[in-house]
C-alpha cells in the first residue's frame, strides 16, 4: 500500500511555518520508493483550504517546521501524522524519513555542515 508525504516548502527548504508556505510538495511512496513528487502552489489558499488540500490529496504524513496547535489538531483528527519542528533542506528530510531516521526537531542541512538547530537549542551534527 502506498503512502503520501507532504512537505510545506520555502524554495528548496522546509518552510519555517506550515501556515505560511508558498507551496507544498507531495511525495508518493510505494514499496519504499518514491514514485512521484508534485509541488502545489498554496500561497493563495487560506488555512482551511490548505488543510483540505492535504486531505483531498490523500496525504498520510506531514514533515514541517513550526506548526500551531490548531493545525496539529486538525491534521491529527484527519488521521494525518505530523513530524514537526524539522529545519533544513526538503530533499534531505524526505530521504531521512524514508530511511526511518527523521524525528521532530531534526536539522536537515547540506552534507558535512554543522549548525545550530533553533528548535533543539543545541548544536547537532548534520547528515554526512
Amino acid at each position: 500500500m502506498g503512502m503520501k508525504i507532504a512537505i510545506p516548502l520555502f524554495g528548496a527548504r522546509i518552510s519555517p511555518r506550515f501556515d505560511f508556505s508558498p507551496e507544498i510538495r507531495i511525495i508518493t511512496v510505494e514499496d519504499g520508493k518514491v514514485v512521484r513528487q508534485e509541488n502545489f502552489p498554496v500561497a493563495h489558499l487560506n488555512l482551511t483550504q490548505r488543510l483540505d488540500q492535504l486531505t483531498s490529496n490523500g496525504v498520510d504524513k506531514v514533515i514541517c517546521g513550526g506548526i500551531d496547535g490548531f493545525c496539529l489538531n486538525q491534521l491529527g483528527s484527519k488521521g494525518i501524522e505530523v513530524v514537526h519542528n524539522v529545519a533544513g533542506e526538503a530533499e534531505i528530510a524526505s530521504d531521512l524519513f524514508m530511511k526511518g531516521r527523521l524525528r521532530p526537531g531534526f536539522c536537515c542541512e547540506g552534507r558535512g555542515r554543522r549548525g545550530f538547530c533553533p528548535w533543539r537549542r543545541e548544536t547537532v551534527r548534520k547528515r554526512t
